[in-house]
């Protein structure tokens, strides 16, 4: 049996997700093959992932360079300027399964296309009225795509946006806990470490570099280690920061998280029972989304800005009644999104 699968190259989460799930398609006894569309500079960011490793090195999988959407200009970091409608897909009658992370116009060509995701980036541009101009008719033509064919969408069961849920055929899945290799604990965490990154689309770098700046001029020593996304610090910085190598090891040391709130980086926090302050682009309606989700479960918060969120998560690591909480709201979670959407793709093999 053969499977195909492409992977959107707007940040890393996609190619993540889709590295994780094949992954453990093999580890479960999938014994076909795997062509992969997906961004090589992806798979060189994520080099020293145990499941890139195990990814690329693995027989049966085929990597080939793919990257939707293009930028046309190296410093373009907007979502807004990038190329979304042109793109270039392969014949597509060999493969048994075809299978799409957030890339709609596959469906297009495979109407029995499963999309992956939590959203849809024509909706994205849909609900910013400043931009619609720009891509009104790739709007149209993806949302009549979606609509009208109703797609399997394997979404997150605490994420997934409306259009998501009522405009495709929505299968639920729990959260995506990428590493599985150690338990996590529930008991109150013995560090109180923080972490600090704006992800790597490079929507709010700006914003996220001023902050870090500003928090180095007024916390000379805050009595914690904040660790933050290495592209965002200055080239001199105190001893109590360190570079977030986003290790198992430092997930389960931090306690709180101010990030960009996508799928993965939240993900990841709530799996190791932190709490989430979010900044964002009030532009992107999918960061907003899951910025509302988390504070209509209790287990973040909206902040102004990334300094914003720093001075609320020094707060909240000094108070043990509401990590207590986050502990009890996060152990209740369902955290089986690559179990489930691996087990859902293989199953319509027949």
């Amino acid at each position: 049996m053969n499977i195909a699968v492409f992977a959107c190259a707007n940040g890393l989460g996609h190619t993540r997700r889709v590295i994780a799930i094949s992954n453990f398609m093999f580890k479960r006894g999938f014994s076909g093959k795997l062509t992969a569309f997906i961004s090589k500079v992806h798979i060189d960011h994520m080099a020293n992932w145990n499941e890139c490793k195990y990814f690329v090195n693995h027989a049966n999988i085929k990597i080939i360079d793919f990257c939707y959407p293009t930028t046309p200009n190296r410093k373009i970091n907007s979502i807004y300027g990038k190329n979304w409608s042109k793109i270039k897909l392969p014949p597509l009658k060999e493969y048994d399964i075809v299978w799409s992370d957030n890339i709609t116009q596959v469906v297009e060509k495979r109407n029995d296309t499963i999309l992956t995701g939590s959203f849809l980036w024509y909706d994205v541009f849909a609900k910013n009225p400043k931009k619609n101009n720009i891509y009104n008719e790739f709007i149209i033509k993806q949302r009549d795509i979606v609509r009208s064919i109703r797609p399997v969408m394997i979404a997150s069961e605490y994420f997934a946006t409306p259009e998501v849920r009522f405009f495709t055929n929505f299968e639920p899945v729990g959260l995506y806990r990428y590493d599985i290799s150690y338990d996590i604990s529930l008991r109150e965490k013995i560090k109180k470490d923080i972490l600090f990154s704006c992800g790597l689309g490079g929507e709010e770098e700006n914003v996220a570099k001023e902050a870090i700046a500003q928090i180095i001029k007024n916390f000379p020593d805050p009595g914690l280690k904040l660790w933050v996304e290495p592209r965002i610090l200055p080239e001199e910085y105190p001893k109590w920061i360190q570079k977030a190598d986003f290790s198992k090891e430092m997930y389960q040391s931090c306690i709180a998280a101010i990030i960009r709130p996508g799928i993965g980086t939240i993900s990841d926090v709530l799996a190791n029972r932190g709490r989430v302050f979010t900044f964002y682009n009030d532009n992107i309606f999918e960061m907003g989304h899951n910025a509302s989700v988390l504070e209509q479960m209790g287990l973040g918060e909206i902040c102004v800005n990334p300094y914003d969120a720093f001075k609320k998560a020094i707060l909240y690591i000094n108070d043990n009644n509401k990590i207590n909480q986050q502990i009890y709201l996060t152990s209740h979670l369902r955290m089986d999104g690559i179990l489930a959407t691996a087990e859902l793709i293989t199953g319509r093999i027949t």
